[in-house]
């Protein structure tokens, strides 16, 4: 831990809060028996579906920015659990669809709300004027990493 003043580093609050956000909503989703990383790929082929985009497993490990093999193990949890149903495009042959199911839209608020409960557990105690300032800094440092 590389120390800056005595505090510790960025880098290691940032992965104590992205480690803390896992824990704490795999926890919360365990009741939709879904995973964090499972709901939010459910949210992202759902966005997806209504914005007219095909979904590809390329397109999902771009979205997600996650390699293949996990894109393939999180839709093989998404469908077991039956909240997505994945079958061959009739056009091409080579192609996956995806479609959510009843059960994958029913559960969507649900899963929605334990995100935004998160953050708002994160940014609790912060002002306005903070929170942006916060989320903007976030943003930069995101895209510094690009």
């Amino acid at each position: 831990m590389h120390k800056a003043r005595g505090k510790p580093s960025a880098d290691f609050y940032i992965r104590g809060i992205a480690h803390r956000l896992r824990y704490l909503n795999d926890q919360k989703l365990a009741e939709y028996e879904i995973t964090n990383q499972q709901a939010r790929l459910l949210g992202a082929i759902r966005r997806s579906v209504y914005e007219g985009v095909n979904i590809s497993r390329k397109f999902l490990q771009e979205r997600m920015e996650l390699s293949g093999p996990s894109v393939t193990s999180l839709l093989n949890g998404l469908e077991k659990n039956g909240f997505i149903i994945r079958y061959t495009d009739s056009e091409d042959g080579r192609a996956m669809q995806i479609q959510v199911t009843d059960k994958g839209n029913r559960i969507m608020e649900g899963l929605d709300q334990v995100f935004k409960d998160s953050e708002k557990q994160l940014l609790e105690g912060m002002s306005e004027e903070e929170k942006t300032l916060f989320i903007n800094l976030l943003e930069k440092s995101y895209k510094n990493m690009q």
